[in-house]
């Protein structure tokens, strides 16, 4: 066993640092802050605004993308259920105001509360949970709407054709709700490998 003395400790010292370079791991690319409202209610009433006019022909087979819904459901997930349900209460009025019949409020708020919810009992950042939870939220709207719909305006018997548009919309979500998430990790990866270099 050998005893280093002063000179040997300080010369050890003294000898130009490794530099080592950050590595970015997937993990540590995701977004830990929570998102302003102010910039969420702005999103949702693009989101609103796009699908009624740019969007508004772009579906398949009756379904169309519904980025309203895949907002909501991000933003309860990272903001909680006050944030995701007040969002959910004020886009739902918007949506019924252009020419929702009262369809929208309902399920738009119930989407955006549940999802706050979800955020205290699973990762927000976790592409299943997220995917899942829109596959479940296009259903909750649509079935929401349907009911209203049906029981308190009278319009009846088209569940049929509302249950196919519904399973291509939740297809479209889900495929939207992947791009996104994948968007904003690779997005984030970049920002934190600038940050690092």
């Amino acid at each position: 066993m050998s005893v280093t003395g002063p000179l040997d400790l300080s010369e050890r010292l003294r000898s130009a640092p490794v530099q080592r370079t950050a590595e970015v791991r997937p993990q540590d690319a995701e977004i830990a802050t929570r998102p302003r409202f102010s910039w969420l209610l702005a999103l949702g009433l693009a989101a609103i605004v796009l699908q009624s006019t740019l969007l508004r022909d772009a579906g398949v087979r009756g379904g169309s993308l519904s980025i309203l819904t895949v907002l909501l459901v991000w933003a309860g997930l990272r903001s909680g259920p006050a944030a995701g349900g007040l969002l959910g209460l004020i886009t739902g009025v918007v949506e019924d105001a252009l020419g929702g019949g009262g369809a929208n409020v309902l399920g738009t708020t119930l989407v955006g509360y549940i999802a706050g919810v979800l955020s205290g009992r699973f990762f927000a950042d976790s592409l299943p949970v997220f995917v899942s939870a829109v596959a479940v939220a296009t259903w909750l709207r649509g079935v929401l709407g349907y009911a209203v719909l049906a029981f308190g305006m009278g319009e009846r018997g088209m569940w049929l054709a509302w249950w196919h548009a519904l399973a291509w919309q939740t297809l479209l979500n889900c495929t939207f709700a992947v791009v996104l998430v994948l968007a904003l990790r690779i997005a984030t990866n970049l920002q934190s490998r600038r940050a690092v270099a």
